[in-house]
């Protein structure tokens, strides 16, 4: 096959050959994103079907600005500790102040009544302590003023592409020295080894189950 040139195509249209600016831009044109594309993109039923969408959803360079936003944020390499504490730490190693200064994340699991968990002060709190390696020491002196020595705990690294959603938001949240603590809106039941209880896939059944159905 020979290349066209530009006088070959004018030849047999008749007309000049505008190749250069006309092509650029339509190249540009199919090259970008749809608007659906972007990462700030509202998820829902838009675009509908013949490409409307409501007024106030972001216009193109809106969402080109935030996703280069996105992507220069800084994301931290984390690990990860599990530890059980009682109330009366929970609540100190909660406080933002105490997550501020030594600079780490809690996921809080409460665990409901029973062999492992009390009422009041007494109530057992699982805690998944997530932190730079580079901050171990302060985190560790934050656990041991609450009276915990987490010390001796192996560490778990924080895999990044095989982190939970809330790991990967938190190597962000931490990248841009931010910490939280995330409550569990449910309790959980603690099933022993060889019990009826832990060898249900489904848990533990209580007598009450069907009234929360």
């Amino acid at each position: 096959l020979k290349p066209f040139s530009a006088e070959a195509i004018q030849s047999q249209v008749g007309q000049p050959a505008l190749l250069g600016h006309s092509c650029c831009a339509e190249m540009s044109r199919l090259s970008r994103k749809q608007l659906h594309q972007y990462q700030g993109w509202p998820k829902g039923i838009y675009p509908m079907s013949d490409g409307w969408v409501p007024p106030a959803y972001p216009g193109e360079e809106e969402l080109i600005a935030y996703e280069e936003k996105m992507n220069n944020r800084k994301k931290a390499v984390l690990i990860k500790k599990h530890v059980a504490v009682k109330a009366p730490a929970y609540e100190q190693l909660s406080a933002q102040e105490a997550m501020d200064k030594s600079e780490y994340s809690l996921i809080c699991m409460p665990i409901m009544e029973g062999p492992f968990s009390g009422e009041g002060e007494e109530r057992t709190w699982y805690l998944i302590v997530y932190y730079e390696s580079a901050k171990k020491g302060k985190v560790e002196r934050a656990f041991k003023s609450a009276g915990f020595d987490i010390s001796d705990i192996e560490p778990v690294p924080v895999d990044p592409d095989e982190a939970e959603d809330w790991e990967k938001d938190l190597m962000y949240d931490h990248g841009a020295s931010k910490y939280k603590a995330t409550v569990s809106e449910y309790e959980y039941a603690v099933c022993e080894k060889g019990t009826a209880e832990y060898d249900d896939p489904w848990g533990p059944k209580f007598a009450d189950g069907p009234n929360w159905e």
